[in-house]
């Protein structure tokens, strides 16, 4: 089988197959068509010799009989001639001097009547050579046996058929010739031509049936092609639609279409699963393009963060299962020493710095977890609680302070910055979303004030107090 969607060979395509396999009938129709006809022909061929023959010896006794009067006949129930009887040799001295006419005379009549040659064989069995042969355009010969055909020796039956004389195979009809005691003196055979002429005769005749069967034979090949093509040419084109629209190529339209046939009605389910492939192109396409918005509608463009928008989805969402006893923690930084990069090294090595937060903070987080880019240098990490509230936030605080205050390599310099953290809890520190936000950004502003590089959770204000804050940093 081709791969890669190539077109199969020529005798492999069911184009090739059929035309091959109704070329293979036509052929063996013809090949039996034809040896009939041979059989045919030559039996035709053979009943025409027959009759030819048997009708020129009737007409050369008739010729012999209006000679030689005292000659006489038999014949067979359906009139043939069977034997020639007659007491006198046949063109002895005694005839011709009773008839006037020599054998050659005689015999020369009975040719121009049958027009083919004639002969008068006399058996001599007491004589060496043995036969002494007359006909009409060579006269009196003596022959020996090697010389007549062992059909003709002694005959005693008529005989038709294929039969040497004088080194020559002639088609003949010999009757014998015998005194009314049933002594054999010889035979009257008539000519109807010799082998070549009358198988020339036949083999033209084969000749012209076959070469008007060729040209049948042809003209049927011609027309199956034609015919074949006209019903399967559309179906190579049709494969090669199917393998394009599977290799993604739905935007050709389907060949064909229309067709008041079977190859019209592949066409059209062809086309129809096209316009189907198409519809399903452009709705992924507006799917995608619909994921996409949603993703840049909730995404910091630089970081690939979740933004504001997705926070506040998350915190809603996250906020509606508090009474089912979940529990989150909400944590608040900036970076510290942010701006001094950028004024140092410009808005690229900050927004790369950016990028290598966010990136940093997702390798920090569980699968549970949440890190947000609120704006500017802010970010928000949402921890889903497990057990322990308290316990849970201070481990990822520490574990964030400590990966932010590692060196960042940006554009092949050595930058270090750091981070300060406020913490809230939820629902500790509120159940919605702005309490949590200020809370936390109350602890923040005091981890500043604090000394940066720490973390702090959110603690109440004592009624006559001021702030207190708590740092495990």
């Amino acid at each position: 089988m081709p791969a890669n969607g190539a077109a199969p060979r020529w005798r492999q395509s069911l184009l090739g197959k059929t035309v091959l396999f109704l070329l293979g009938a036509v052929m063996l129709a013809y090949g039996i068509g034809a040896s009939i006809g041979f059989i045919v022909v030559e039996r035709i061929s053979r009943d025409q010799w027959w009759n030819q023959a048997t009708i020129d010896t009737q007409i050369s006794t008739t010729a012999i009989r209006g000679i030689y009067t005292f000659v006489t006949v038999q014949n067979d129930p359906s009139g043939r001639v069977t034997r020639i009887v007659s007491d006198t040799p046949l063109g002895d001295e005694d005839s011709i001097l009773q008839t006037g006419f020599s054998p050659v005379d005689v015999l020369a009549l009975a040719s121009a009547q049958t027009l083919n040659n004639v002969w008068l064989l006399h058996y001599q069995p007491d004589k060496t050579p043995g036969y002494t042969l007359v006909s009409a355009d060579a006269g009196s010969s003596e022959f020996d046996r090697k010389q007549v055909s062992s059909k003709l020796q002694n005959l005693r039956e008529p005989y038709t058929g294929f039969a040497r004389i004088n080194g020559h195979e002639y088609f003949v009809n010999a009757i014998p010739i015998a005194t009314r005691l049933g002594k054999q003196t010889g035979a009257l055979i008539s000519s109807i031509g010799t082998r070549e002429q009358l198988y020339r005769t036949r083999n033209t005749l084969i000749h012209n049936a076959l070469l008007v069967l060729l040209i049948v034979l042809l003209a049927a090949t011609l027309a199956i092609i034609w015919l074949l093509r006209r019903l399967f040419g559309p179906v190579p084109t049709l494969i090669r639609s199917l393998i394009g629209m599977a290799q993604g190529d739905i935007q050709t339209v389907t060949p064909h279409q229309g067709r008041p046939d079977e190859i019209g009605q592949l066409a059209d389910a062809i086309e129809t699963l096209r316009k189907a492939a198409v519809e399903r192109e452009q709705l992924l396409s507006i799917r995608e393009t619909a994921v996409r918005l949603e993703h840049m509608a909730h995404h910091d463009a630089l970081t690939g963060l979740p933004n504001r928008a997705f926070l506040n989805r998350v915190l809603t969402r996250m906020i509606a299962a508090l009474p089912s006893g979940d529990r989150f923690n909400l944590m608040l930084f900036d970076l510290d020493r942010f701006k001094p990069v950028n004024d140092s090294h410009g808005h690229a090595a900050g927004d790369a710095l950016l990028v290598a937060v966010g990136d940093r903070l997702n390798l920090l987080l569980g699968s549970e977890d949440l890190a947000v880019r609120l704006g500017g240098d802010e970010f928000v990490v949402v921890q889903t609680v497990m057990r322990d509230a308290k316990q849970e936030a201070s481990k990822l605080a520490e574990r964030i302070l400590e990966a932010l205050q590692r060196p960042f390599l940006i554009n092949g310099v050595a930058l270090t910055i750091g981070t300060s953290i406020g913490v809230a809890l939820a629902p500790d520190d509120g159940d919605t979303a702005h309490d949590l936000l200020k809370h936390a950004d109350a602890a923040l502003y005091a981890a500043k004030n604090a000394g940066r590089g720490r973390y702090l959770f959110h603690e109440p204000r004592a009624p006559g107090e001021g702030w207190i804050g708590t740092s495990t940093h």
